[in-house]
């Protein structure tokens, strides 16, 4: 028996994605307890037992066939002798004759398995999928005839984290070969997503023998689909060239297209500095594909740190199935309800959103609007000086500066958001991107398309089948389409795929939402509708206008705001503030009387009002007089 548990590969499943050999039929460390009164043995032939456990567990478990077997097997003692500890059962587990050593040997091993479900131990087998089919007729067997032993093996595989199949191609078929067989479709979405990542592992494996033929081409035609999402992006990130934009561009002026190439060059070195080359070169041969799970995960984080930078939380698309939308001028709406203009080049970039959007069969992200800085024509070029050669428009440098940090959301990011190492060096970049040439608008807009092409190109594939219990540190991807799935059941939807709605873009907004809601709930006042700093600048939330738009949009007046401020923000005012500690006094006896006419401001006129103080003449010292010459 010992050369034979050599000569077999057995492999001890932990649980939690871990496994290793195992060769202890011997002697078992897992179900061996020294306090324990009862011994297990292989077969009457084996001379040493194999378990020790307690017999306490083996009566609470009402195994009938274990009872019983307990009853025939009671080792003779004295009553002097028995003291804790003391063997008083020996259960000898003989296998059944005529069966090969191979036979056998599953045979020993299936019961230990049972001891281990019992104890909530590891399983261990010659595969999984064979582990699994024979625990499950041994409980069976063992169990009435009215016991859910389905029920019992799936959350003894569940508690124990068995269903957790990360990095472990072996155990993913053996799961999803066993979840087929019994129909489970939490455990078979589990194994398949994790067996179409590592697809071309499983392929290789005499375990993948064990999975249907239905499930075998299932898992072929997913595999082809992901591989062909990956190569896609490939080709798109690893220049963040892209056709929809490019062609957009043709008929823009060399400024525009300049500053879009010089912003793509720049994340290309960046991520070179980052993995020493870009696109990343892989050194396992065959493996063509250089994108994974984790670098997706990287850039997804990037450029989401970059979206909440630049991103105009107040600017959103209009409902496509509105007729009005149909007009480009009704394209986009404003939170607040606004009045902003969009100039040519707003409508070219919108015009890119859409045509991209609709080429991926994808919807929208939420907010698509940048913050973009006032525009600053460029400057003819500077003449140069003989002693210093070329002069420098030190003012402008400075002025362009100063507008890209105000068209910014760096007073609302996360700590996160504003540390990331993407976003600062975009900063640094941004600002000393020929600022005394290049418009800082029309720069602000060519990025900003890249970025947009960059997140929905990402969201393809940065987004997790749902629901899944286990993801772990795994390279693979892990959104592959479940439509039509499982097999057995290709007409009803049960499982839901991976959609870019998921994703950070198309989240940001509620979580700015619940992000202000907490802001004023820990700060003790009441968060109420009012004008927000959006409304009256033109320089933050707001979107500066172009020139060309602001020939044709009329700027709100300083009366128009007042009359905003008073007719809508004063309505919840006085709804949610409670009246001055002053006035209360004079609050209640109105509720009490209901004072009208000339009785009500006879008692106006009586009520105390609060005593203001006068001010000081000065309310710092004055600065001292030059002296007269």
């Amino acid at each position: 028996m010992k050369g034979l548990e050599q000569a077999v590969s057995i492999k001890l499943w932990a649980g939690n994605g871990e496994s290793a050999p195992w060769g202890k039929l011997k002697q078992d460390p897992e179900l061996w307890d020294d306090t324990g009164d009862t011994l297990v043995f292989f077969g009457r032939s084996r001379s040493e037992p194999s378990f020790r456990l307690r017999s306490t567990l083996l009566r609470e478990s009402k195994h009938v066939v274990l009872i019983e077997m307990m009853q025939d097997s009671i080792v003779k003692t004295k009553e002097k002798e028995q003291q804790p500890g003391t063997v008083q059962y020996k259960l000898y587990m003989d296998a059944p004759s005529g069966g090969s050593k191979i036979d056998i040997l599953r045979y020993h091993i299936t019961t230990r398995n049972f001891f281990a479900f019992m104890l909530r131990k590891p399983l261990v087998g010659f595969t999984f999928y064979q582990a699994l089919v024979d625990l499950h007729d041994r409980l069976e067997d063992y169990f009435d005839p009215g016991t859910d032993c389905t029920s019992a093996l799936k959350s003894y595989l569940v508690r124990l984290g068995l269903v957790n199949v990360c990095n472990e191609p072996r155990a993913a078929a053996g799961l999803l070969a066993w979840s087929e067989d019994i129909r489970w479709n939490e455990g078979w979405r589990e194994a398949f997503v994790h067996s179409v990542g590592m697809y071309e592992r499983i392929n290789k494996l005499q375990e993948s023998a064990d999975i249907s033929l239905s499930t075998t081409a299932h898992l072929h035609r997913a595999h082809l689909e992901l591989q062909a999402r990956v190569q896609e992006a490939e080709e798109i990130l690893s220049t963040f060239y892209f056709d929809d934009a490019h062609f957009a561009q043709e008929d823009s002026a060399s400024s525009v297209r300049a500053a879009s190439d010089r912003f793509r060059k720049f994340l290309k070195q960046f991520y070179e500095k980052q993995y020493q080359s870009w696109p990343i070169r892989r050194g396992q041969q065959g493996n063509h594909l250089w994108l994974d799970r984790a670098i997706i995960s990287r850039l997804q984080d990037d450029f989401s740190a970059l979206y909440e930078y630049f991103v105009n939380r107040n600017i959103y698309w209009n409902d496509e199935d509105d007729e009005d939308v149909r007009n480009a001028r009704n394209w986009l709406s404003s939170v607040n309800n606004l009045n902003f203009g969009l100039d040519g080049e707003d409508y070219r970039m919108l015009g890119v959103f859409r045509n991209l959007d609709c080429r991926l069969n994808a919807s929208h992200i939420p907010r698509p609007y940048p913050l973009l800085p006032n525009s600053v024509p460029a400057a003819p070029p500077m003449k140069k000086s003989v002693f210093r050669g070329k002069k420098t428009d030190r003012a402008r440098e400075s002025r362009v500066a100063h507008l890209y940090a105000e068209a910014s959301n760096m007073h609302q990011l996360s700590r996160e958001h504003a540390r990331n190492d993407l976003a600062q060096a975009y900063v640094r970049f941004e600002k000393f991107d020929n600022p005394s040439e290049v418009d800082p608008r029309e720069a602000r807009r060519e990025r900003w398309v890249i970025i947009y092409c960059v997140l929905q190109t990402l969201a393809n594939l940065s987004v997790d089948v749902p629901n899944l219990s286990f993801k772990g540190d795994v390279t693979y991807f892990l959104n592959c389409r479940l439509q039509g799935l499982p097999p057995w059941n290709p007409t009803e939807r049960i499982f839901t795929d991976a959609s870019r709605e998921f994703s950070h873009c198309w989240l940001a907004p509620e979580a700015w939402e619940e992000s202000q809601y907490e802001h004023w709930t820990s700060s003790g006042t009441k968060s109420i509708p009012s004008i927000r700093r959006s409304e009256s600048s033109s320089t933050y939330d707001s979107r500066p206008l172009s020139p060309e738009a602001q020939s044709m949009t009329t700027t709100m007046t300083s009366t128009m705001v007042s009359t905003f401020y008073n007719h809508e923000s004063m309505r919840e005012l006085e709804a949610v503030e409670a009246p001055p500690a002053e006035l209360k006094s004079a609050y209640d006896d109105m509720s009490k009387h209901s004072l009208t006419g000339r009785e009500s401001e006879a008692h106006y006129a009586t009520a105390k009002t609060p005593e203001i103080k006068p001010l000081p003449k000065y309310l710092s010292k004055p600065l001292p007089m030059r002296p007269q010459r």
